[in-house]
């Protein structure tokens, strides 16, 4: 493709270059610009791609928002991330285009909400595509894993494959890292939905305002058709307001609060959970293995996304029946005792939404393993360490992913929200979940929380191979 096919819209200041030249890929890397290549020299927090100009040994050309020293061929433009994602998406023809787009935002929920979205619109008929944190799906065949919302150039790759092999909707979570840095710029949401809004990732962001911010920007005319909004969560009534306040269509959702999709007469127990849902005056019964009041509002999210996809409550009544929990998303184990819960939880809110479904189906204690990721919100180390001691009986605090940091610091940060002694510390990860199986009796069950189905700890720039669910197979196998 010819360099000056992929100009337009991409707000193109000034042009350097032979716009004939032939453009192989796209690079954000010095080391890796071959012959060919565009080179967006992209500002990092630690780097600045223009620094490495002078290092290219190639015939390319640059993309920046500053003209070179170096005298060689560029393209100014007035935000090179916003110009790599639309030229990314011209470089591949467009792909999102062909498809329904079905973006999910959110801090927790976002991945069982964009499969079961997926689940139910397979049913309903559709090809789907999935692209998320537990990896990227093209009908079903799993085609690779990376960060929740991939690299521009990845993205539009990406989707560029799903639309030619049939696929008709894409789901996808939509962190907000990927809206800061405009990953998902040029791709219009057919539907948003916003899950809700808790402490998370403050050690990028700096404040929960600007991770709020960052969040709602998302919800506009430029990104997203209609909005799929969650009223029970207080930014989604925000959010809300101002979709109305700027015109942006939306449908609310919720439990508690009036919404245009609610669920009325909801029973949980040990088989699952079971609701009436209203979808703007459509119904649909619910009858799931899915458990806990969080599975309620991601069903609920799931079913109102697809109805206004056009599936009728008659085909979510069925469809929903379909619907299977995804790994490491409060994934039940059981041995001779009582029950292991395996669970990604990692923020406050949703170890405390964790914890409480699980107390539903403990007979006895309630045991809890967990830690916090190194190098990140170190805020947020004492207010899940407060909730874990509020919740369960017994408290069991360990590593998880402490990158270059020591894990003993982390727990102790950790320690420092609880006020009592019921609970013990364990660098070692599967020390720490070997101590709790060890510790059940009759009737107990172990909460494991923070890693779900990821199948590595983040070690000082390495990443070692584990699993808990392996741990805790392993355990059960010795015992």
């Amino acid at each position: 493709m010819r360099l000056k096919e992929l100009l337009d819209d991409a707000g193109v200041v000034k042009v350097c270059a032979d716009e004939d030249f032939e453009v192989s890929s796209f690079r954000i890397h010095s080391g890796e610009v071959r012959d060919g290549d565009l080179f967006f020299c992209m500002k990092g927090r630690r780097d600045d791609g223009n620094d490495h100009l002078a290092e290219v040994n190639a015939n390319f050309v640059a993309v920046t928002e500053k003209e070179p020293s170096t005298g060689c061929a560029y393209v100014l433009v007035r935000d090179v991330r916003r110009a790599y994602a639309l030229m990314s998406e011209a470089f591949w023809g467009h792909p999102a285009e062909g498809m329904k787009v079905v973006a999910v935002v959110g801090t927790n929920g976002k991945t069982s909400t964009a499969h079961y979205t997926a689940s139910i619109l397979t049913y309903a008929g559709f090809s789907v595509g999935i692209v998320g944190t537990e990896g990227h799906y093209i009908c079903g065949e799993k085609v690779g894993a990376s960060l929740t919302t991939p690299d521009s150039f990845e993205l539009a790759e990406l989707l560029f494959k799903m639309r030619t092999r049939g696929v008709d909707a894409v789901v996808a979570e939509v962190s907000a890292h990927a809206i800061a840095l405009e990953k998902t710029a040029g791709i219009k949401a057919d539907i948003a939905v916003f899950t809700n809004l808790t402490r998370d990732h403050l050690d990028y962001f700096g404040t929960f305002g600007e991770y709020k911010a960052v969040k709602m920007s998302y919800f506009s005319a430029e990104n997203v058709k209609k909005a799929v909004i969650n009223v029970d969560d207080p930014c989604g009534r925000e959010l809300l307001a101002k979709a109305e306040k700027e015109g942006l269509p939306a449908v609310s959702y919720g439990l508690y609060c009036p919404a245009d999709s609610f669920a009325v007469d909801v029973r949980e127990d040990m088989d699952g959970v079971r609701f009436v849902a209203n979808l703007s005056d459509d119904l649909a019964e619910v009858r799931s293995s899915l458990m806990g009041e969080f599975n309620v509002y991601n069903l609920l999210a799931a079913m109102t996304a697809a109805h206004e996809l056009g599936v009728d409550g008659a085909t979510l009544t069925h469809a929903v029946h379909k619907v299977r929990a995804v790994k490491g998303r409060f994934s039940v184990l059981r041995n001779d005792r009582g029950s292991i819960v395996i669970d990604y939880a990692h923020t406050p809110d949703g170890l405390e939404k964790l914890l409480k479904t699980a107390r539903t189906m403990t007979k006895s204690r309630l045991i809890a393993v967990f830690g916090c990721g190194g190098e990140r919100d170190r805020g947020k180390r004492a207010l899940m360490g407060a909730v874990a001691e509020r919740l369960a009986d017994l408290v069991v605090i360990t590593s998880d992913n402490p990158r270059f940091e020591d894990p003993e610091r982390i727990i102790a940060d950790v320690a420092a929200g609880m006020q009592g002694t019921r609970f013990k510390t364990f660098a070692d990860r599967t020390e720490a979940i070997a101590y709790a199986l060890s510790e059940m009796t009759e009737g107990d069950t172990v909460v494991i929380a923070g890693k779900g189905s990821e199948d590595y700890l983040d070690i000082r720039g390495k990443r070692v191979p584990y699993s808990d669910f392996d741990v805790a197979a392993r355990w059960g196998r010795a015992r």
